[in-house]
């Protein structure tokens, strides 16, 4: 029995992670780069519970960024290869309430890697997290944009969720810290990776309501109508959609001008018929979020994948 849930948990891993080592996965990507893809790469893990977690996961990160840096060969952040950081990751304490002592702290480890970053023309965005963590994750965004030493820097990213009912309030938002960064923030809209927690845990607490919609229906509408408001402002988003659905890719389309600036992305192991003919047929950008990791970190990260293809 164990050695066939090995080889289960093998299979499937090698459906939807890229690879164990960043130096791999950078092998790997070239096969893709023939055909035009971009890559994010993400170093799996969860939140931290220790602090020697979080030191685990930052030497990952930085040592991640080190490749990328590499390898990025063009002027703009939009061309290179990137990376996703996990906030929670990066400290045991995660939470609202630890917000005075973990946000500060956690800004003082990412700005050596922007600035590192930002000098080589690479990508980094702030992984999405729970709908309770959401504050934090914005705090930290907005420290970094208001840094004088990141000032004018068009690499910076984050991700919003769709399926969250602040997603049109967050868009808003962000468009005031691209205006304190002095750039456009890339903007990674994705529907959402956390539905059943969070609904088990809005059930939990007893909460009259749960902060993310219910209906995929809904979900639906509201990436539609982030989309639009990402489109909308140019000058200040530089809109990501991440999606395997064609029909919001079609919509996308039809929203978007003749001359706008954006592109597709798709998890590795998903849509990849779909965005193959993205890059076929309208000539437009796509990029693959690449999980990089040992089988041992594999299991969460799986089993969100296998809900949502659910």
């Amino acid at each position: 029995m164990r050695w066939a849930t090995r080889q289960a948990i093998r299979q499937l891993s090698s459906q939807f992670v890229f690879g164990e080592t960043l130096q791999s996965a950078l092998v790997r990507a070239d096969q893709y780069q023939k055909s035009g893809y971009l890559f994010s790469f993400d170093m799996l893990g969860e939140a931290a519970r220790t602090d020697a977690d979080a030191r685990k996961y930052y030497r990952a990160y930085a040592d991640a960024l080190d490749q990328v840096v590499q390898v990025a060969r063009s002027d703009d952040a939009r061309r290179n290869h990137g990376i996703s950081i996990k906030l929670s990751a990066l400290h045991p304490r995660y939470e609202y309430a630890q917000a005075d002592h973990c946000v500060p702290e956690i800004v003082a480890l990412i700005k050596p890697l922007a600035l590192k970053a930002k000098q080589a023309h690479v990508q980094i965005t702030i992984d999405a997290e729970e709908a309770e963590r959401l504050d934090i994750s914005m705090d930290v965004l907005a420290a970094l944009a208001a840094d004088p030493d990141l000032h004018g820097w068009h690499g910076l990213g984050f991700v919003v969720q769709a399926y969250q009912r602040r997603a049109l309030p967050l868009i808003a938002w962000l468009r005031t810290q691209s205006d304190a960064l002095g750039a456009p923030l890339m903007i990674r809209l994705v529907k959402g990776a956390y539905w059943d927690s969070e609904i088990k845990r809005a059930q939990e607490m007893g909460l009259p309501s749960y902060p993310v919609f219910t209906r995929k229906e809904m979900t639906d509408a509201s990436y539609l109508a982030c989309a639009r408001e990402l489109l909308r402002y140019p000058e200040s988003l530089s809109a990501q959609f991440a999606t395997h659905n064609a029909a919001s890719v079609a919509a996308i389309r039809h929203m978007a001008p003749a001359d706008a600036d954006f592109e597709f992305q798709r998890l590795f192991g998903m849509g990849q018929q779909l965005h193959d003919l993205i890059l076929a047929e309208h000539d437009l950008p796509s990029r693959i979020y690449a999980p990089v990791g040992t089988q041992k970190d594999l299991l969460s990260y799986l089993i969100r994948r296998l809900l949502e293809n659910g």
